[in-house]
């Protein structure tokens, strides 16, 4: 009896992640999207005010509009939990 229990458990637990999952992936594209029409539009200024080539000023302006911000998050999370970045003993299951 306690073993169905647990079992109804990692069946909700690997629910739950692979919810999460679609969620962050989810996020990952929209952060994407909005970088290149944050892009396009600092490329469009660009060119406008300084001759810039649009290509070029776009590819360079999406790029940093989804890197940057993207090392700040990444590097205030490693700050904060610094067992993620190794391998934690209880992030692995008993198999």
């Amino acid at each position: 009896m306690v073993g169905d229990g647990k079992k109804g458990v990692r069946r909700d637990m690997a629910r739950a992640v692979r919810r999460l999952n679609i969620l962050e992936y989810f996020i990952l594209t929209a952060a994407a999207a909005m970088s290149l029409g944050g892009g396009a539009l600092v490329a469009l200024l660009l060119d406008e005010l300084t001759g810039a080539p649009f290509r070029i000023s776009w590819f360079i302006s999406s790029l940093l509009l989804f890197s940057v911000p993207g090392f700040f998050v990444f590097r205030r999370e490693s700050r904060r939990d610094p067992s993620r970045t190794a391998g934690h003993p209880q992030d692995q299951t008993d198999g």
